[in-house]
């Protein structure tokens, strides 16, 4: 029997009219749609594509739908057995001749848990592909009105949590800062030393329900897992 190719799909940053006409035409060729969930949380991910299906022809209805539990936890060996266990899920389904669309939001290559399982799936010898979606930080940007980089300015995108934060932000360029849950005030105190936090605007939840708009990040509070921010 012929085995199944993964998919990794990047379904966007939040809002469903922004799934590209790939990564649509891809989930419906695919017999088996895997959707990542985070502990008891919401399924992010298929919400905002059932959003997006809502003016289209494709159906979820007919497809078997496997739910990967990724934990939103920071423990290597934890993540490691999560990661090993979603990729034999997918797995038992390619053996099967199945086609599989692994979802994730914004874009596989960007910070994305999904990469995980399709470098494994990937190793294991399986044929497999990435659709790139929409970034973020992109769509933060736009929402902002403001472009990213210009001419010959330089752009870094820096974790809410790397080691070197102050030093990067210190560089010449625009930044971007994602996911900075529970360390804002640290980082609204480093903008502010380096002179850079009149520079910097923030969304959290961009395209998603709850959505804040911060024209300037120093007056936005504790914010959580989907949040951006822009330094120019």
């Amino acid at each position: 029997m012929m085995k199944g190719k993964l998919y990794c799909v990047g379904i966007g940053p939040g809002d469903p009219e922004l799934l590209t006409v790939k990564a649509l035409k891809t989930i419906g060729a695919c017999p088996v749609l895997a959707v990542p969930k985070s502990g008891s949380g919401p399924l992010t991910a298929k919400d905002i594509l059932l959003k997006a299906l809502d003016d289209c022809d494709l159906t979820l209805s007919d497809k078997k739908v496997l739910t990967l539990d990724f934990p939103m936890t920071r423990k290597d060996e934890v993540l490691a057995g999560a990661h090993e266990k979603a990729a034999k899920a997918v797995m038992a389904d390619l053996d099967e001749g199945r086609d599989v669309a692994l979802i994730t939001l914004g874009c596989p290559t960007v910070y994305a848990t999904s990469i995980y399982v399709h470098h494994l799936v990937q190793e294991a010898g399986y044929e497999t592909a990435i659709v790139p979606g929409v970034p973020s930080f992109c769509a933060v940007a736009a929402k902002l009105q403001q472009p990213l980089c210009e001419k010959d300015e330089a752009l870094l995108i820096i974790p809410g949590n790397h080691e070197q934060r102050r030093q990067l932000l210190a560089l010449p360029g625009s930044k971007v800062i994602m996911k900075p849950s529970g360390k804002l005030k640290p980082i609204q105190d480093e903008l502010k030393d380096l002179g850079l936090l009149e520079r910097t605007s923030m969304i959290e939840r961009c395209g998603l329900s709850g959505e804040k708009i911060y024209e300037q990040a120093a007056d936005a509070e504790e914010t959580g897992y989907f949040a951006v921010l822009l330094v120019k």
